[in-house]
């Protein structure tokens, strides 16, 4: 893991760079909630999960897959004012990274990318896929089948992929927050505050 890079990063509040915020840029987050020290475990990572940022009218949006919804679109903002509807800001650090082929994506790639995510909104997230990550850790030879269900980090890939650029995964097809997040081609940016 190279979480030495996520070490002693400059903080900035949401706000004062919610401008520089570029469209493919990704949010990684490390929670506090019981599923994401579930997944940090299981990964052995500090993070646990990661969703794609982009701008929408004059908003500021990202796609994900959550638990309890599936994939789906919402403000960025929720993550600093309302998370789940509470009114309370995310339990948990957040930071801003860039992959760097980011910047140079043409806007055929970059609507690939934001194409495949809204196409996959309202797919439902993949339990089973975490059960077998559990499960790999006791058996060592289970491998990850592709399916119509998401767990976070497989959702980033599948719309990465449409604009040309993937992820490593653990080898037998199961992809972690900490595999985008150890990326060499991911830059970490920020961590964000409210």
């Amino acid at each position: 893991m190279k979480a030495d890079r996520y070490v002693n990063l400059t903080v900035k509040n949401y706000q004062s760079v919610r401008s520089a915020i570029q469209t493919g840029d990704l949010l990684l987050c490390s929670g506090s909630y019981p599923v994401s020290k579930i997944i940090q475990n299981v990964s052995n990572s500090k993070f646990s999960h990661v969703a794609l940022l982009f701008h929408w009218m004059d908003r500021l949006m990202l796609l994900e897959s959550v638990e309890s919804f599936g994939v789906r679109m919402v403000p960025l903002s929720h993550y600093f004012n309302d998370y789940r509807n509470s009114g309370q800001p995310y339990k948990g650090k957040l930071y801003l990274i860039r992959h760097n082929q980011v910047k140079g994506l043409d806007d055929i790639k970059r609507n690939a990318m934001l194409r495949r995510g809204a196409d996959l909104t309202g797919k439902f997230y993949d339990i089973e896929e975490i059960l077998k990550i559990l499960a790999s850790v006791v058996i060592d030879d289970l491998e990850s089948i592709p399916n119509d269900k998401y767990i976070c980090s497989e959702f980033i890939q599948e719309c990465y992929q449409k604009a040309g650029i993937s992820f490593p995964d653990d080898g037998r097809g199961f992809i972690y927050p900490e595999h985008i997040a150890s990326d060499p081609d991911v830059r970490p940016l920020y961590e964000l505050v409210p």
